[in-house]
This record gives C-alpha cells, sequence and structure tokens, in this order.
C-alpha cells in the first residue's frame, strides 16, 4: 500500500515560495502546497476530506499568526508545525533559503528519529533472541514463566505486572491491577482475543496456551513508553509463538519420559511375575504333588496339611501378583487424596491394632496408595507383634510428611537396607517378601520417598513423604 503524499499549509506571506520547498526533496515530492487561510476558509467537511486523503501535515509560519483551524487539533495525520520567525526580519528574496533550511532541519530531525528508533528495536529484537535461546534451555513450566515475566518487565519496564492461570479463580480474584478494570480482563478471558489493549493505552494484557491445556494470562500495566505499545505487542506475538513450541516440546517430553517409566515398571513386574510363575508356584504345585503321592501309599494327615499349607502360599503369591499391577498404576494423571480418610478406612477394618491418627494432608496419589498404608499396618502385627500405632501428618514444603511408629519388636539393623528389596524375606518366613516392594515403588512412583527407622523406645518408624496436592 502505498503512503499518502504529504501536504504543506503555509501563511499568507510565505505561500508565494511554496513551490520551491518541494522540487529536490524526496519527503516532499508531489507534495500540495496550501495557503492556511484558504484552507480555514473552507467548510469543515471539506477539510476533513482533504487532510483524509493526503499524509503527513507540514505548517510553516513566519510568526505567531493565532490558533491554527481547530480541524488541525483533532485529525489523525502526523503534523509538524515550523515556526520560520527569522522571515520576519529577512529580505523576502531569502524567505525561499531559510524555509529550505528549516525543512531540512526538521527532515534531518525525523530521520534521526527514525534511526533511533530503528535502533531501540534493533536492540529489542537481539535481546528477544538472547531470551528465546534462554527459554530453549528450559525444561520447567515454572522456570519458563518466571523468566518470561522478567523478559518483559525488562522490556517494557511496567508499573505492574501480574500472571496468573485461567483456571485460577482464586489467583484470579487476588491480583492487583492499577489501569485496567478487573471486568475487562474477565470479557478477555471469555474471548478468543490473544491479546487486548487497556483503553489507556498505556497497558496490555495477553495469553499463552499451556501444556496441560490451560491458559497463562500475562497483564502489563502503565508501561514506560506507551508509543511503543505496538512494537511489543509485535515482540509478544514472537515471544508467544516460541513460547507454546516450547511448551509443547515439554509437554511431548514428559509424555515419553511418563511411557518410558511405565515400560520400565511393567518389564520389573513381568520379571517378578515370571519368577513367581517360574520358581514360587512351581516349588508349590511340586511340594503339593509330592504330599499327596507319598500320602498314597502311607496315607497320614499330615501330608493332607502340608499340601493345604502350599496351596494357601499358592494363594497367597497369586494375590502378590494382583498386587503388583500397582507398580505401573492405571496410566492416569494422580488424583488429590485425603491421607487420613485413606487410614480411617483401614483401622476401621479387622484390623487388631489400636491406631491413633494426628494431622491431615491432601497428596497426589491414587488408589494404591491404600495398599501402602494397609501393607505397613499388616506386617507391625504379623512381624513386629505390634498392638499399637501412632501415625502423625503434616506439610512439609512440596510434600506431605508422614511418620507411622508402632510398639512392636522393631526391625534388626541388619535387614533395615533390604526390606525394600523384590524378594526379601526374614529367616523362614513363608511370606512373598513382594509387600514393602510394591509399596517402595508405589510411592516413588507419586516422585515420593519411603524409609524405615528405630522407634523410641522400642518398634519400627516408617518415614513416607509424598508430593502434596495444592
Amino acid at each position: 500500500m502505498e503512503s499518502k503524499t504529504p501536504i504543506l499549509l503555509l501563511s499568507n506571506d510565505l505561500y508565494a515560495h511554496g513551490e520551491g520547498l518541494t522540487s529536490n526533496k524526496e519527503m516532499l515530492k508531489n507534495a500540495s502546497i496550501l495557503n492556511i487561510q484558504d484552507f480555514e476558509n473552507r467548510d469543515p467537511e471539506s477539510q476533513q476530506e482533504l487532510l483524509e486523503s493526503h499524509g503527513t501535515v507540514y505548517i510553516i509560519t513566519s510568526a505567531n499568526e493565532g490558533p491554527l483551524p481547530r480541524v488541525l487539533n483533532i485529525c489523525d495525520n502526523e503534523l509538524y508545525h515550523i515556526k520560520a520567525e527569522e522571515c520576519q526580519d529577512a529580505d523576502k528574496s531569502a524567505y525561499p533559503y531559510i524555509l529550505n533550511a528549516k525543512l531540512m532541519e526538521l527532515m534531518l530531525e525525523q530521520k534521526e528519529t527514525e534511526n533511533k528508533k530503528l535502533e531501540e528495536q534493533l536492540a529489542s529484537y537481539l535481546i528477544a533472541i538472547d531470551s528465546i535461546h534462554t527459554l530453549s534451555s528450559y525444561d520447567r513450566k515454572e522456570d519458563i514463566i518466571n523468566h518470561t515475566k522478567e523478559f518483559f518487565a525488562m522490556m517494557c519496564l511496567p508499573e505492574n505486572l501480574c500472571y496468573f492461570e485461567a483456571h485460577n479463580t482464586k489467583a484470579q480474584s487476588g491480583i492487583h491491577l492499577t489501569d485496567f478494570q478487573k471486568k475487562e480482563i474477565v470479557a478477555f478471558l471469555k474471548s478468543n482475543e490473544y491479546y487486548k489493549i487497556a483503553p489507556s493505552k498505556k497497558s496490555f494484557c495477553f495469553r499463552l496456551t499451556l501444556q496441560d491445556g490451560d491458559e497463562g494470562i500475562f497483564v502489563l500495566e502503565n508501561i514506560a513508553y506507551p508509543s511503543r505499545l505496538h512494537e511489543y505487542l509485535n515482540l509478544t506475538l514472537s515471544i508467544r509463538s516460541v513460547l507454546t513450541l516450547i511448551l509443547e516440546n515439554i509437554a511431548r517430553q514428559n509424555e515419553l519420559v511418563k511411557s518410558h517409566n511405565l515400560l520400565a515398571d511393567a518389564n520389573d513386574m513381568l520379571q517378578v511375575i515370571n519368577k513367581i510363575l517360574r520358581h514360587d508356584l512351581a516349588n508349590n504345585l511340586g511340594a503339593i504333588k509330592m504330599a499327596l503321592e507319598i500320602n498314597e501309599t502311607r496315607p497320614n494327615p499330615k501330608y493332607i496339611q502340608i499340601s493345604k499349607k502350599a496351596v494357601d502360599r499358592s494363594f497367597e503369591k497369586i494375590n502378590d501378583m494382583k498386587g503388583l499391577e500397582n507398580l505401573i498404576g492405571t496410566g492416569k494423571d494422580l488424583d488429590c487424596y485425603e491421607v487420613k480418610e485413606i487410614i480411617e478406612k483401614i483401622a476401621g477394618t479387622d484390623i487388631e491394632m489400636d491406631i491413633s491418627i494426628d494431622g491431615q494432608c491432601k497428596v497426589l496419589a491414587d488408589n494404591a496408595l491404600s495398599s501402602v498404608f494397609e501393607n505397613i499396618i499388616k506386617n507391625a502385627i504379623a512381624h513386629g507383634k505390634a498392638n499399637k500405632m501412632r501415625i502423625t501428618m503434616a506439610p512439609s514444603g512440596k510434600y506431605c510428611h508422614i511418620s507411622i511408629e508402632d510398639n512392636g519388636t522393631g526391625i534388626p539393623d541388619e535387614i533395615k537396607t533390604k526390606i525394600f528389596k523384590e524378594g526379601f524375606t526374614e529367616g523362614g518366613d513363608s511370606n512373598s517378601g513382594l509387600g514393602l516392594y510394591i509399596s517402595k515403588k508405589v510411592i516413588e512412583r507419586y516422585g515420593g520417598q519411603i524409609a524405615v527407622k528405630d522407634n523410641t523406645p522400642h518398634g519400627a518408624k516408617f518415614i513416607l513423604d509424598i508430593p502434596s496436592a495444592k
């Protein structure tokens, strides 16, 4: 689209010398020249049409000749007023030279301003490129958001900068606005626009699509240089596109890592199942067969008892195999669980133990969490001979810290490092040795940790740290 030609409005005493102003200046080539008095004598509609059909307006007067036509103060044209006071005391033959010098001075200033603007834009884009390079090295959404806030704080120098996620109604209600009205932000959230400019033209907000399907909203109010607002919006568009790609890549990477971990867990589970089928169940079936064969030739109730015990052990192994499904979970996202409610439900069954529960915590987990607590409690009864248990829990940073203490015989130091290993049993114990192994794997799948310590004065103490649910 071609730019519109400029127009020169000259005062009466300078109008006769206007022709020489456009002869050798590219910026004023084909410019229209008009006497200010003639322009003022036009009706308002004609004045408006003339201005709309032209671009930049150059007003040249030799002195203060009263107020300019009102339409010039409200028009959308770029406007420059050159006062050539030197013409008042000069010979008329010098007018063209004075006017040309004044115009050249103005054009040099315009060129310097344009160059400065280009330099500022170049600096902005160089900073943006460096920022994009830095953003590409992050692999966490939180780091990306924080760096983006730092970038816009440095570039735009806003008096107020805030960020919130669209689904977080609590964060929305808590934001502090200094220029935007809250209803304007609400309307923006409901719209499909990617940015919004405040009525003052000093503030703007924009949205960013996050990898979890939510939207992050940045609000920048009362920026230091409102005249560069559209330049900042162009930068916003570039940064926003890059951020979307980075966040999408992080989401894909997280999915790949999650799939890899699920496959690794599934492989662990298959190996354990194979061991149970190949070794444990085969041994039990062999014992049953041998006892029944001997009983045929030498009948004795003890052989039937041996067979029954082998059958019971086989059923226990089968139940453990069902528990192994917890190693890989369902593949779904973790949900919020109230720890106290889970333990109270277990304690309300046929558990023969006095259990006290202090505190409460919400954690990110799934249905497998119940089996972890159930396993620890039943082990305390079966192996530690405990009849009392105290469970305390409280938030600790990003985790829920859970302490499970019993009054049983405790766990010997020499086996504390072994109890979470697959297949470990103490002495001649007929158990599968999978309970605590599965519990550890489940807690680790949540991103937490489980450990065992001595209790005072006696007994065992299990410590669990599970990521808290916000």
